[in-house]
């Protein structure tokens, strides 16, 4: 199984038994090349998963522990990522480890990730969240990029990105564009990179409540932080400004000094090239005309 996301190829491979659909397939079902693999040499995090009894305990720090839920121990340049169940026995479901650069990642699955589908028996596919997130921001990291709560859509062949907060509007004003017809490529979470001096917005598989997710990349030509508000409003920011806004909406590993000055550095340099402003909006489709009569004349 492949999955490719920013240009980044996932390729998930499993020799005791197949991987079985989950809940999150069909989210990344556009985001599964295939149809078309990866070619000799493109493949740039190569997941092998085992069927193994996972330890309770690991030989590590632990660096950080979201409760209940899954925690990140680290060793040196190796992380292990433990999954919990939340049953009483308080066993792990699933194990990855890697390095910061993730090239290659090893996961042990415990029993209860197997399960039975149409008579075949196999085991549900561990990369989803947190997981893929997880793996993909230590590879932005390494690859002048980042993931950010953000919407973005395309005008002109070029995409313009809304970061903000949860609760901050993007899904509404992602409808909004989606109304009148422009295209989007996430309602949520988007991946910008700079590559070859330039930088891209990615459409990534986890879309907010408007349900756009979609596998595209497009030249970024700005970012606007969304406000609501009772008129449309949009005022320029300073790099500065627009450096302190982007932190709380990006994925950054705030307990791994390393990986989180790689992200901050990127997005020092994001700040500093693209036109940064805070977008005031009106939740109807008149944000639509103000902006694009904005960005007409930039």
């Amino acid at each position: 199984m492949n999955i490719s996301i920013a240009d980044i190829n996932f390729r998930l491979s499993c020799a005791e038994m197949p991987l079985l659909p989950g809940p999150f397939n069909q989210i990344f079902s556009s985001f599964n090349p295939d149809s078309c693999p990866p070619a000799a040499g493109t493949v740039d995090i190569d997941v092998k998963i085992d069927i193994k009894d996972i330890p309770t305990e690991v030989e590590s720090t632990k660096i950080f522990e979201a409760p209940e839920t899954w925690s990140l121990f680290k060793h040196n340049d190796e992380y292990c990522w433990l999954h919990a169940t939340g049953a009483s026995d308080d066993r792990p479901s699933c194990c990855a480890n890697f390095k910061r650069r993730p090239d290659s990642v090893s996961v042990n699955c415990g029993e209860q990730l197997l399960t039975t589908a149409n008579g075949e028996k196999g085991i549900i596919n561990p990369i989803s969240y947190p997981l893929d997130q997880i793996l993909l921001m230590y590879a932005l990291a390494e690859r002048e990029g980042a993931l950010v709560h953000a919407s973005a859509v395309e005008i002109n062949g070029k995409a313009y990105m809304f970061p903000g907060k949860s609760g901050a509007g993007k899904s509404t004003i992602s409808r909004l564009f989606a109304d009148r017809g422009r295209e989007l490529l996430s309602d949520d979470r988007i991946v910008t990179r700079k590559i070859d001096d330039s930088f891209y917005a990615f459409g990534t598989p986890w879309p907010g409540d408007a349900g756009i997710a979609v596998n595209r990349k497009l030249p970024l030509a700005g970012i606007f932080f969304i406000l609501k508000g009772d008129e449309n409003r949009i005022e320029k920011i300073s790099p500065s400004r627009a450096a302190e806004n982007m932190m709380p909406v990006t994925s950054i590993p705030w307990y791994d000094e390393t990986a989180m000055n790689s992200i901050l550095d990127f997005l020092g340099r994001m700040v500093s090239d693209l036109p940064a402003c805070n977008l005031y909006f009106k939740p109807d489709t008149s944000v639509v005309d103000y902006f694009e009569e904005f960005i007409s004349q930039q």
